[in-house]
């Protein structure tokens, strides 16, 4: 099935609010929902079958695009410091220069998976900027994002095949992350941040959380509208096609099952095994091209990975070993995951 890719806060009527459910300052509602979207990265990756009503291909629309979501929605949970937004975009090279380098060194396994992280990696840098833009900005740079992202990618194509003919790898994927990518691209994942930083906003700002969850379902249903339409031969669209309707559809699906989530949780809810797993999605996501590149290097060469046993076996891994890690080592900040503890540590210089 999968294409290889792979404080305190008032309400308007002034009546105080909950602050959200947190460990160790974190808010677990957000956690929990990366949590669900690692599960289906999963299913993404590895279901060898479209599911019932082909519910399980909606994965392959709306998984990069929620963690590029999940990154505007960090840049606006996570502390400015005092030091203001030089600190912060050291504080975010630093987490995009690991991105970078554990992009490029998963990709030398040889899972079947177009590694992400690189993508990643650039929303990610500019998430502080896009931060402190008021929201009519962000609804421009996303409106301006989604208008011209497939003008990007069939006006730059050529300039990344030259590239490549020069023997310009370094140009050549340059072009690939930001404008050409066959999976991901930054004009289009950027448009996911923009998103995630304006639904967050709107999140702090309504009186009733039902509201954001009201908007979730509305959402859905539109997006659900558009995939009927699909089925019928109305109108055609592809996932990680970067096509105006495929973003429009990604937007509305990512939309909904943000708001939902986030608008139906209860400020105090903490469900560990999503919420850990969701703190610790960068070692998560190691742990599963390891074991990808394993099943396709030593256990069934030549053979696709397309299984539910590694649906199933992915999902154990991913949600039981963060919490055995936090188990093993519960110190700060090392606790936060093997490879979030360490960038951590870099990061808290700048705070």
């Amino acid at each position: 099935m999968a294409t290889r890719s792979r404080a305190s806060r008032r309400g308007r009527s002034g009546r105080a609010r909950r602050a959200p459910a947190s460990v160790r300052g974190r808010d677990t509602r957000v956690d929990s929902l990366r949590g669900l979207v690692l599960i289906a990265m999963f299913v993404a990756h590895c279901a060898p079958s479209p599911g019932p009503l082909r519910l399980f291909n909606l994965t392959e629309f709306a998984t990069a695009p929620l963690f590029a979501l999940l990154i505007g929605i960090g840049a606006e949970l996570g502390d400015r410091g005092s030091r203001g937004l030089p600190a912060a975009f050291v504080r975010a090279g630093i987490r995009a220069a690991v991105l970078v380098a554990l992009g490029l060194w998963l990709e030398t396994w040889g899972a079947q998976v177009d590694i992400v992280l690189l993508y990643l990696a650039l929303p990610t840098l500019l998430a502080p900027l896009l931060a402190r833009l008021p929201v009519t900005a962000l609804a421009g740079v996303a409106t301006a994002l989604w208008a011209s992202a497939p003008y990007f990618m069939e006006s730059f194509g050529s300039k990344a095949a030259e590239a490549a003919v020069r023997g310009d790898q370094v140009g050549a994927r340059l072009w690939n992350v930001v404008f050409t990518g066959t999976h991901y691209r930054l004009t289009t994942l950027l448009v996911f941040t923009c998103i995630g930083i304006i639904l967050w906003r709107a999140m702090s700002s309504v009186r009733l959380n039902w509201h954001i969850a009201a908007a979730g379902a509305f959402s859905l249903l539109l997006a659900a509208g558009l995939m009927l339409a699909k089925e019928a031969g109305r109108i055609d669209f592809e996932p990680y096609s970067g096509t105006h309707l495929e973003v429009a559809f990604c937007a509305l699906l990512v939309v909904g099952i943000s708001g939902v989530w986030l608008g139906l949780a209860p400020d105090h809810v903490d469900i560990p095994l999503l919420s850990v797993a969701g703190a610790m999605t960068l070692s998560v996501y190691v742990v599963q091209i390891g074991y990808l590149a394993w099943y396709v290097r030593s256990y069934a060469p030549g053979q696709p990975d397309d299984s539910w046993a590694n649906v199933a076996i992915l999902t154990a891994l991913g949600l039981v070993l963060p919490l055995l890690w936090r188990s093993a080592v519960p110190r700060e900040p090392l606790t936060k995951g093997p490879i979030e503890g360490p960038t951590a540590v870099l990061t808290r210089i700048f705070h």
